[in-house]
């Protein structure tokens, strides 16, 4: 791993593997004699990292002849598709002003409604506009990750991309824009939020109480390198934390400060 000053950022070469070196180097760092590495907390981008990255926890404390170990609490941050680890990490900081997600069903078939009054007399059977809407949520997440809303999607830069392309691509921006629109004023209205949404409030508020108060308890973000904003704005303070660290796969650290 190679370190450089300021915030904690290492680099595992791409000729080893990722998670054997990952765990390698955090057993020695952060192990505890009594609560092993309980006490460390692992940002990881995937589920499939997680069980990666535990089958090689598994592998080294094999080495070691262990038959026994407490291995560090892993949470996923890089899936669209949070999973319940996201939610328990932050959601206990207090984030009680975030408002809950919206079923991710009813959002579906809700969707489905908006689109087939949208599209009135032109719109397709009902097997097709579930199928659009669900192709819509997807969107809409993507989106909503990279914080741009539907009104983004009608500035004129936007159009100007379009060009002389068909009509038919213009009429479809703006009816997704119409639906997503007339999706999120709903939500308002329920006290609710997009799965996506409520996922960059959750890292933004993580990132003010971090910043503010520092856990005391080490944290590390292993191997994501997704560049959604609300994320690389948490990760930032994590790298910037006094027990927090970023660890990112085949990064050079000797990178020129203009670089930097």
């Amino acid at each position: 791993m190679g370190e450089r000053p300021g915030p904690s950022i290492y680099s595992i070469a791409a000729h080893r593997g990722f998670a054997d070196a990952l765990v390698a180097g955090l057993v020695p760092r952060y192990r505890d004699d009594t609560l092993g590495l309980a006490k460390l907390t692992l940002l990881l981008p995937s589920t499939r990292a997680v069980r990666t990255v535990t089958e090689a926890f598994i592998r080294h404390y094999g080495a070691e002849g262990r038959k026994g170990m407490l291995m560090p609490r892993m949470a996923v941050v890089g899936d669209l598709d949070l999973d319940e680890t996201l939610g328990a990490l932050l959601d206990p900081l207090g984030a009680t002003d975030i408002p809950p997600p919206v079923d991710p069903t009813k959002r579906w078939l809700r969707l489905a409604e908006i689109l087939r009054d949208e599209m009135g007399d032109d719109a397709p059977g009902s097997a097709t506009v579930l199928r659009l809407a669900r192709d819509i949520a997807a969107t809409m997440d993507r989106l909503l990750v990279e914080d741009i809303g539907p009104e983004a999607l009608l500035k004129d830069a936007v159009l100007d991309l379009l060009g002389d392309l068909s009509g038919h691509w213009q009429n479809s921006l703006h009816l997704f824009a119409r639906v997503q629109t007339r999706w999120l004023a709903e939500l308002k209205t329920m006290g609710a939020l997009d799965a996506a949404s409520r996922r960059n409030r959750l890292f933004d508020y993580a990132a003010k109480r971090w910043k503010e108060t520092p856990p005391t308890t080490p944290i590390v973000a292993a191997g994501v390198t997704s560049a959604s904003p609300a994320l690389a704005r948490m990760l930032r303070v994590v790298a910037e934390l006094p027990e927090g660290a970023m660890i990112l796969p085949d990064f050079d650290v000797s990178m020129e400060e203009s670089v930097w």
